[in-house]
């Protein structure tokens, strides 16, 4: 198993909404956009100003359900999973809502949770299917306008893959899955590069014990960001989680807060200075990072 250092401070999260999932750094780090409205029939995607000044803007309309926003490359358009179906995107400026892949077959999958690429119009995104053997889940890159805009990245056959994130130089994908079926409660952390095989970032013989969800890769790459129920032994869907960060490489693990909050989904800022994380009941939240996981760029000279 990955070094856990035992003398980790942890830090408070500071609330900053009642409630919200899926927060999402506008590049700007001035904004945070999110998945509101979590009693309604239909989900709103939400934007919050976060020095203070202002009230919350909805971004989009009641009669959309739209949720899982990332902001794409640019900062000009925020894709979003509309009707728990596809992908669309949303201009913040002037409310144009298209979808990101009209050249999608009838018959393409349905796709969830995207996560942009870096410098370039694409996302990654998985597709989940019912099966007589439980639920499958399959990583795609989406890329509108080339000529394969819809490509695939693992197949079921090796693990159930779950939500996913991009590296700051798009060569791989984290994301969290389950080798052999699909145990939501219990995921651990994957990456998978083009025409590679998906592998564990972690070693160990008991995967629970490395479980973690909702991965987020950190601005200068070094570090992951997710939530984890670790160390329970035998975590379900109702087992309290915690913000943890991993190195890139998997060899050195930190908790960050304790369980109380119960986060599911967390975000870099783009400074790396902060962790936005949110979840259903918990609302949202601001983690300040302790130096080690900013970036040196950031940190200056010592």
């Amino acid at each position: 198993m990955p070094a856990t250092p035992a003398d980790d401070p942890l830090v408070v999260p500071e609330p900053i909404w009642p409630e919200g999932a899926w927060p999402c750094f506008a590049p700007d780090g001035n904004h945070l956009v999110f998945t509101s409205d979590m009693e309604s029939t239909n989900n709103r995607l939400m934007l919050l100003r976060l020095d203070g000044g202002g009230e919350p803007q909805w971004l989009t309309p009641p009669e959309i359900n739209a949720k899982r926003p990332a902001w794409l490359h640019g900062g000009r358009e925020i894709a979003f999973n509309r009707d728990q179906a596809t992908i669309w995107t949303l201009d913040p400026g002037d409310g144009r809502i298209a979808p990101f892949l009209p050249e999608a077959p009838p018959d393409a999958p349905l796709f969830f949770h995207p996560c942009a690429y870096p410098n370039e119009r694409a996302v990654v995104v998985v597709s989940f299917r019912e099966t007589a053997n439980g639920r499958e889940g399959v990583l795609y890159k989406l890329t509108p306008g080339t000529a394969a805009p819809i490509v695939q990245l693992t197949t079921s056959a090796d693990v159930c893959a779950g939500r996913p994130g991009t590296s700051p130089d798009g060569e791989t994908v984290v994301f969290a899955g389950n080798a052999g079926k699909c145990a939501q409660g219990a995921n651990q952390l994957w990456i998978v590069r083009p025409g590679e095989k998906p592998r564990r970032l972690e070693d160990g013989q008991d995967p629970a014990l490395a479980q973690g969800r909702s991965p987020r890769w950190s601005g200068d790459g070094k570090w992951i960001a997710f939530t984890s129920t670790r160390p329970a032994p035998r975590p379900d869907e109702t087992t309290p989680k915690a913000v943890w960060i991993i190195s890139a490489d998997g060899r050195e693990v930190h908790r960050l807060t304790d369980h109380s909050m119960n986060p599911l989904h967390v975000a870099w800022s783009p400074d790396q200075k902060q962790l936005a994380c949110g979840g259903f009941g918990c609302g949202l939240a601001l983690l300040d990072l302790p130096e080690r996981f900013q970036s040196v760029e950031e940190q200056g000279p010592s």
